[in-house]
């Protein structure tokens, strides 16, 4: 009777072969990750900010029947929402200014003028205090249970940038947006 040789070492030896997609896997850039997580979380503010104004604009009415020709406070309601008081101005729009700033950290197209690239993060610290500011400032405060949550995702991104700034990255990692 014939008998198969088997190689020494048991069953044999097989080659392990890996798999392309492992490898791209494995050099996911971990500054692009936190610019991603910054993102959303900015996506999230902005967000936040428009459902803020929404409640607000819900039951506001302009009255014009009921009122005089010069009755000084006829439309009041209306000046609670649309005010350059700052303390109106900034307590109703503070969300949606952090989350279209934070946006437009990657949105080319979000930056108004010269004073928004003076406004926003160049490098990852610069990065994770922006993320800071808007966990405390922009999400927290704002429409009860979503706001903390918002807070905590920027929250989030804040320990990413600094973690980023810690593995060695100095500059924004920016997205590929096409807007």
């Amino acid at each position: 009777t014939s008998r198969l040789k088997r190689p020494r070492g048991g069953l044999g030896r097989r080659r392990i072969t890996r798999l392309p997609h492992f490898r791209t896997m494995a050099n996911c850039d971990i500054g692009v990750f936190a610019s991603c997580v910054c993102f959303i979380a900015s996506l999230c503010t902005m967000a936040l900010g428009i459902a803020l104004l929404v409640q607000k604009i819900e039951g506001l009415k302009v009255r014009f029947e009921e009122c005089e020709v010069l009755e000084a406070e006829c439309n009041q309601q209306w000046r609670f929402v649309f005010s350059l008081k700052p303390d109106v101005f900034l307590d109703l729009w503070t969300p949606t200014i952090f989350g279209v700033l934070g946006v437009s950290v990657h949105v080319n197209c979000l930056r108004l003028n010269a004073l928004c690239d003076r406004l926003l993060p160049t490098g990852y610290m610069q990065y994770a205090f922006f993320m800071l500011a808007t966990a405390l400032f922009g999400n927290v405060g704002y429409c009860g249970k979503l706001g903390v949550i918002f807070g905590a995702i920027s929250g989030a991104a804040c320990l990413a940038c600094v973690l980023v700034r810690l593995a060695g990255e100095q500059g924004i990692k920016m997205l590929q947006t096409k807007l």
